[in-house]
C-alpha cells in the first residue's frame, strides 16, 4: 500500500490532494493561454498571475500565524472551499477585471497551505519525513500533469469554452474535497487558542521577528527560493505553453497536454532516488539537482517534441527531490510551535518568486521569447551554486 504506515491525517490530506490536483490539471496549466485567448495580451496574462501571487504573500503570512493559533484543520477546510470558488470564477471570466477577481479569490485561499504542511509534519515521525514529503509532492503534481492532455483536447476542439468546462470541473471537485477534509481530519495542534484584534496586530508586528527567529538554513532557503530559483521556474513554466505552441509552433495544445501527461510518469522515478539523495551530503545532492534542472529551459531551444518532453521530465524529477530535501531540513531544525510560520515563509518564497517571475516573464515573452528561456537557465545555474553553499553549512546535521 502506498500510504502504509502513515497516520489518518496524512492519508486524508494526500488522497484529497490527489483529487484536487487531478481536477485542477485539466485547465489550469493553460491559464496563460486562456487569459491570452480572452484578452489578447501575454503581459496581462503575466500581470494576473503576478497579482494572484502578491495576494498570496499576505494570505500565507496570515495563514502561518493562524495555523499556530487556531489550529491546522479550520484553515485547511475553509481555504480549500475558497480555492474551489476561485476556479468557478475563472470559468466565468470574460474580461480582465473578472480574471483579477478570480486571482484575488485564489490568492486569499492559499492561506491554508502552511497549515497543510504543518499538519503533515505534526502527523509524521521524523524518520518518515523524507518519505512523506516526497510522496506529498508526487500526489500534488502527478495527477496535475496527467490531466492536461484532456485540457489540450478541450482547447483544440472546443476553444475557450473547453477550458471553461475544465475550470468548472475543478471548482466543484474542490468544494467536495473541502467537505471531506472537514469530516475526516483531526486537529493536531496541542493547544488551540482563540484569535482577536490584539493577536492580529501582534501578527503584523511580529512578521519580521518571526523571520529572524527562524534557523539560518530556513532563512537562507526562503531568500534563495524567492529571488533566484522560483523566479526562474515560474517564468519558464508559466509561459512554456505559449512558447511551445504559439511562438515555436512545435506542438498543438493537445500535444503539449500529452507531453505534460507523459512527463508526469517521471515523478515516480523520484521515489527510487529518495534514499540515495537522503543519504548523500545535502550540499552535493541539492546543488547537483538544481544544476540538472537548469537543463530544462535550454532543451526548448532545440524546438523538437522529444526535447520538450525531456525538459518537463527533468523539471519534474529534480523538483520533487529538491522539495523533499528542503522540507525535511526545515522540519529538522524547526520547533513544532514555529512550524506553521516556518512553512508560511517557505510557501511565501514561492509566491515572491512567482510575482517577480510572472512580471518579468510576461514582459520578456512580449518582446523576445528566447530571452525568457536564457534568463531562466542563468538563474538556475546561479541557484545551484548558492544552494550548494547554503547546505554546506548544515552538513553536521547529517
Amino acid at each position: 500500500m502506498v500510504f502504509k504506515g502513515f497516520s489518518g491525517n496524512v492519508r486524508v490530506l494526500l488522497i484529497t490532494c490527489a483529487f484536487l490536483s487531478l481536477s485542477m490539471g485539466i485547465a489550469y496549466p493553460y491559464l496563460s493561454e486562456y487569459i491570452y485567448a480572452v484578452v489578447g495580451s501575454a503581459f496581462i496574462a503575466g500581470l494576473v498571475a503576478s497579482a494572484r501571487s502578491a495576494v498570496c504573500l499576505i494570505a500565507i503570512l496570515a495563514g502561518g500565524f493562524l495555523a499556530d493559533f487556531i489550529g491546522r484543520k479550520k484553515p485547511i477546510c475553509y481555504g480549500t472551499f475558497l480555492f474551489g470558488l476561485s476556479q468557478l470564477i475563472y470559468a466565468c471570466s470574460s474580461s480582465t477585471a473578472m480574471f483579477f477577481l478570480a486571482a484575488l479569490c485564489e490568492g486569499i485561499s492559499y492561506f491554508y497551505f502552511p497549515a497543510f504542511n504543518a499538519m503533515i509534519m505534526d502527523s509524521s515521525e521524523d524518520r518518515r519525513l523524507m518519505d512523506v514529503f516526497t510522496l506529498s509532492v508526487i500526489v500534488d503534481h502527478l495527477p496535475y500533469t496527467v490531466a492536461p492532455f484532456l485540457g489540450g483536447v478541450l482547447r483544440d476542439f472546443y476553444g475557450v469554452f473547453g477550458l471553461r468546462i475544465g475550470f468548472c470541473f475543478s471548482g466543484f471537485t474542490m468544494l467536495a474535497m473541502a467537505l471531506l477534509r472537514w469530516r475526516f481530519l483531526t486537529e493536531t495542534l496541542r493547544e488551540v487558542k482563540g484569535i482577536g484584534f490584539k493577536e492580529l496586530l501582534r501578527m503584523c508586528a511580529g512578521v519580521i521577528g518571526d523571520f529572524w527567529a527562524l534557523n539560518p538554513l530556513v532563512k537562507g532557503l526562503v531568500l534563495l527560493r524567492s529571488f533566484v530559483l522560483l523566479v526562474s521556474i515560474t517564468m519558464f513554466y508559466y509561459f512554456a505553453v505559449l512558447y511551445a505552441v504559439r511562438y515555436a509552433g512545435v506542438v498543438s495544445f493537445t500535444e503539449w497536454g500529452l507531453i505534460l501527461s507523459i512527463s508526469s510518469v517521471f515523478y515516480l522515478l523520484a521515489v527510487f532516488f529518495t534514499k540515495t539523495v537522503g543519504e548523500a551530503k545535502p550540499s552535493k545532492s541539492y546543488g547537483l539537482l538544481v544544476l540538472a534542472e537548469s537543463a530544462s529551459p535550454l532543451l526548448f531551444f532545440l524546438s523538437v517534441k522529444w526535447a520538450l518532453l525531456a525538459s518537463m521530465a527533468v523539471l519534474n524529477v529534480c523538483g520533487v527531490l529538491t522539495y523533499a530535501i528542503e522540507r525535511s531540513y526545515v522540519a529538522r531544525v524547526t520547533d513544532q510551535l514555529m512550524r506553521g510560520r516556518a512553512e508560511s515563509f517557505m510557501t511565501i518564497s514561492f509566491y515572491v518568486g512567482a510575482v517577480i517571475g510572472s512580471l518579468i516573464g510576461g514582459y520578456l515573452f512580449s518582446i523576445n521569447p528566447p530571452l525568457l528561456i536564457t534568463l531562466s537557465w542563468a538563474l538556475l545555474v546561479t541557484g545551484a551554486f548558492l544552494g550548494f553553499m547554503l547546505f554546506k553549512a548544515v552538513e553536521p546535521l547529517k
